[in-house]
């Protein structure tokens, strides 16, 4: 068990509301997106990880899960912590506003694992603070904002390996759930290709996407991760993204 997320940008705000805009980036928020795992040892009590991703607008992240003492990494209680930053655009009333956001959140995580694999389930306070560029004071989302995110994520195979994500803000009734299948194409390296799917949005819109994506072990207890697909919303055409990921066991 190990895990990190890595979330995907593909928006270009072009005459769509900036709640549906700032809706998606919220969400990338919460933590990571497309996960990859790794194994660990009774030993081990926490994973670093970082990335970032870039569509329409740019987008980075960092964070970690600590286990709490008398539990390890993959068992027990432990906590998450991480922050993420980013930039885009949109329009309204015809105007081009440029935002700039950045967030932190805390969670209580339970952990469970074997050998069937690892599911976490976690929950905690979530703060964002958004500039725009001018001023929209018609957007409810500009300024400081506080939220309680609820998250859960796992994975289960080995050589065929299905993972999950999914996440939803209370106050924002903000969602994003992803799932993923992989297989191991290289043991000695951990190497793994796969497919992903997923759904984002809120009271005012869905946004599907879908991709393909790539994860090796770098060196040591480091694992790497890049990859590439499109999202689509209604009335728009579809938008392509990239990721890329890196995580640490220790």
């Amino acid at each position: 068990m190990g895990l990190v997320s890595v979330t995907r940008v593909g928006l270009k705000a072009r005459l769509m509301s900036f709640k549906n805009l700032r809706s998606f980036f919220g969400a990338s928020l919460v933590l990571p997106l497309a996960l990859f795992a790794q194994p660990v040892s009774a030993q081990d009590t926490g994973v670093v990880y970082a990335g970032g991703s870039a569509g329409d607008g740019v987008n980075a992240y960092t964070g970690g899960v600590v286990a709490l003492p008398g539990a390890e990494l993959g068992k027990g209680l432990a906590v998450r912590a991480g922050v993420s930053g980013g930039q885009y655009r949109y329009e309204s009333n015809g105007q081009r506003i440029s935002a700039d956001y950045i967030g932190a959140e805390v969670a209580l995580v339970y952990q469970m694992s074997g050998r069937w694999g690892w599911v976490n389930v976690s929950a905690g306070p979530r703060v964002t603070d958004t500039t725009l560029k001018p001023v929209d004071l018609g957007n409810r989302m500009r300024g400081t904002r506080f939220d309680l995110a609820m998250q859960t994520d796992g994975t289960v195979g080995n050589e065929w390996r299905a993972s999950w994500f999914a996440s939803y803000a209370v106050n924002d009734r903000s969602y994003l759930t992803q799932l993923r299948l992989n297989r191991l194409v290289d043991g000695e390296t951990d190497t793994r290709v796969g497919i992903e799917g997923g759904v984002q949005g809120d009271r005012s819109y869905t946004r599907p996407s879908a991709g393909l994506y790539v994860s090796t072990r770098l060196g040591g207890k480091w694992q790497g991760l890049i990859g590439a697909g499109a999202s689509k919303q209604k009335d728009r055409s579809a938008k392509p993204y990239v990721t890329l990921g890196i995580s640490h066991v220790f």
